[in-house]
């Protein structure tokens, strides 16, 4: 199934590989529709490790959900295996068609098969995303609670640091303030007590006078 899985992806993806291989002169006749141009933009590059992994995990959802009988599976593995004596792709659905023909397969019934292999892609499709959605919500989403728990302490950080650097700011104002203050009443202080020790000596002054005269006097 990897020619299948590789022409599938070949429409959709960026296949990570070497350099092309030169064509054969087998296959320069090849004419096949061209494939679209891949978006390199939005589309996927894929690895060799890649694909060997998604062919097996298609080769595996197919294999089990194999109908009795020849159909688009077998259809396929038929392609696969006239690629290399059938280069020109339509010639080789036809071969294969005919192939299986004896066998009992018919269009109606290679049609419907490859619906519902089809079907079977998108059911898988459908569990992929649950299971991606699920490792998401696992993985990611508490990450990204731990991340926004973690935003909104180093805010609360923020608010709290820029509060103390306005209390500081408001404390060394105050402390300036009150160093003034404190200088204004040492200088009130001390003029106080140098008017007092002046008035008192004064007095000391007075008493010892009077004490001198009283005792002349009387």
């Amino acid at each position: 199934m990897s020619s299948f899985l590789r022409k599938a992806l070949s429409l959709f993806v960026v296949l990570d590989e070497a350099a092309p291989k030169a064509e054969s002169p087998q296959s320069a006749p090849t004419q096949q529709a061209p494939a679209p141009p891949v978006d390199t933009a939005i589309s996927p590059a894929l690895s060799a490790a890649d694909i060997e992994r998604y062919e097996r995990h298609f080769e595996q959802l197919f294999e089990k959900a194999n109908l009795p009988g020849p159909d688009y599976f077998e259809f396929w593995r038929t392609m696969e295996a006239l690629e290399a004596h059938i280069p020109d792709e339509e010639a080789r659905m036809r071969a294969a068609f005919a192939s299986l023909q004896v066998q009992g397969l018919d269009k109606a019934k290679l049609l419907n098969t490859a619906a519902q292999y089809r079907e079977v892609v998108l059911r898988d499709k459908s569990n992929f995303e649950s299971a991606v959605q699920s490792k998401a919500d696992a993985e990611i989403a508490t990450r990204q609670k731990e991340w926004q728990t973690l935003k909104q302490q180093n805010e609360e950080r923020q608010r709290q640091i820029a509060q103390l650097q306005q209390e500081i700011a408001d404390a060394e104002k105050r402390m300036e303030q009150l160093q003034r203050e404190v200088e204004q009443e040492k200088s009130k202080i001390e003029q106080v007590h140098r008017g007092y020790l002046a008035a008192c000596d004064a007095m000391i002054g007075k008493i010892n006078a009077d004490i001198q005269r009283l005792e002349k006097i009387l």
